[in-house]
Order: C-alpha cells, then structure tokens, then sequence
C-alpha cells in the first residue's frame, strides 16, 4: 500500500512538472518600451530614443519594428535574427518633416522559438510646422467641380489642380467632392474623402493671401468635414489631407450654375497655393 502511494505521489508530481513545462513553452516573450506614455509628443528633427527590453522563457527567434505613418502603408524598420531568451537595446527615430502634422504607429514584436509572438505598441506625434517667412500664394484660375449626379468630374484634386471621378479615384485624391442627392438640383454641398477639413472664413483677406496668414486663419478657424450652402464669393481655407507635409489651400468660389437638368451644373472657382 505505502509503495502504491508513494507512485501516486511521484506521479503527481511529474504530471504537474509536465503541465507547468508546457505552459512555459506556451507563454508569450514581454515586451517593454520605454518612453513609458502610450502617445509619445515630438517637433520635426527631434531624435525619439526608444529603450526596447524583451524577455521570454525560451528561446527567441526574431525581433522586428515596424512603422506605420498616417495613411501610409507599413514599413519594417529592423528585422533581426535572435537566439538568446532576451534582449535589451536602444532604437533611434528621427522625426521627418515629411511627417508633420502627422502620427505613426510603432509595433515591437519579438517571436520565440514555439511561434509564440510578443509586441508593444507606441503612437508618436508630430508636431506641425508653423511658417516663418511669409510666402504670397500664387493664383490659378477656372477651375470646375461638377455635380455628383452629372457624367462630369464631380470631384477636385487640389494638389494637381484636376478634377477627378469619384467612381475611379482613389479617396486621397479626392479634397473635394460634391455631394448632391437624387435629384437635379445642385446641393451646394462639399466634403473630403481625402480627409481634409474645411475654414469657412469670407472675412480672410484674398487679394494678400500669403502661407502664413492662410495656416493662422486654419489654425484659428472652425474647422468642418462638411460645407453646405455655397454661394458665390465664398471662401475656404483646407489643409489638404492627402499631402505627406502641411499644405494649405485658398479656394474662393466665383460662380455656381444650377440650370435645367443636372450634367451641366457646376462650381467654378479660383486656387491659391
């Protein structure tokens, strides 16, 4: 009887020696970042120091970053074979100013041997440029937005000065479009699927419209994703939502024709840029 009990006991214990192995083996390696702060605040030309220490109760295999800006497709940053059970290093990020204004996404990823994935994630933000040295902004004129019901562009491009389709293009090129319902009727309605806001602001000076006076009327202006009731004379200011950098744009409309049936209604309007 003692022997029989005595084996009970030992196999118990290795049960439970075998059951804490593999839940060892299944377990996540740890990932940790320093800046603690899940957003992490920063101007152009700042050098962000991220201190990565990864730890895990076997082996590791890889350790990657990678980065995503702001409507951007991700890009891997470091990607490194590994065979110890941790790590402990420093990742140097040099804000851009092709970013300002902008965020992006850190993920920090180790995988051990089992497959097993780890990761932490930090969003960095960048802090806009502000103009220095005023810049008169130069004026095109004729430009044309048509109906969204007509066979007419009915959408702007306003960093190629071109209309667009808003059945084939892609939303990025799209900073206004017209948003006209079922009928013939022109709506007077704009939006941005290029995810630009709009300043409604018919008191800005025009005729001297520079960089600096068009950032300070955005910065300081109700900031829409909907324009409604246009009428002539109007004047936007955007910061375009497609661009990589701050870009911001004057629109002043110059004409609306709304006439019998829909393929000839249109905005005209001039550009400064």
């Amino acid at each position: 009887m003692k022997k029989s009990r005595l084996f009970f006991v030992l196999f118990l214990s290795v049960f439970a020696t075998a059951i804490t192995s593999c839940k060892k083996d299944d377990s996540k390696p740890i990932v940790s970042v320093t800046p603690g702060p899940l957003y992490i605040y920063g101007n152009v030309d700042d050098l962000v120091t991220f201190r990565i220490s990864i730890t895990s109760e076997v082996r590791l295999t890889r350790v990657s970053i990678i980065a995503q800006p702001d409507n951007q497709l991700p890009t891997t940053l470091l990607d490194s074979a590994i065979s110890t059970k941790g790590t402990t290093f420093n990742y140097y990020y040099h804000l851009p100013s092709a970013l300002a204004g902008k965020s992006v996404v850190f993920e920090f990823k180790a995988e051990d041997e089992n497959g097993n994935t780890g990761s932490c994630a930090k969003r960095v933000y960048i802090a806009a440029l502000t103009p220095t040295t005023a810049i008169t902004l130069t004026e095109t004129a004729g430009h044309r937005l048509f109906s969204n019901l007509s066979t007419s562009p009915d959408a702007y491009d306003l960093e190629t000065n071109s209309g667009v389709f808003s059945t084939v293009a892609d939303s990025t090129l799209r900073d206004i479009q017209d948003y006209s319902g079922t009928d013939t009727v022109l709506s007077g309605i704009w939006k941005s699927p290029a995810g630009g806001k709009f300043v409604l602001f018919n008191g800005y000076d025009y005729a001297n419209a520079t960089d600096s006076t068009a950032y300070n009327a955005y910065v300081s202006g109700v900031k829409l994703t909907i324009l409604n009731n246009l009428h002539i004379g109007d004047i936007i200011i955007t910061k375009l939502g497609s661009t990589a950098t701050n870009k911001y744009v004057v629109v002043r409309i110059t004409d609306i024709l709304d006439i019998i049936g829909k393929n000839n209604d249109y905005y005209e309007f001039t550009i400064k840029k």
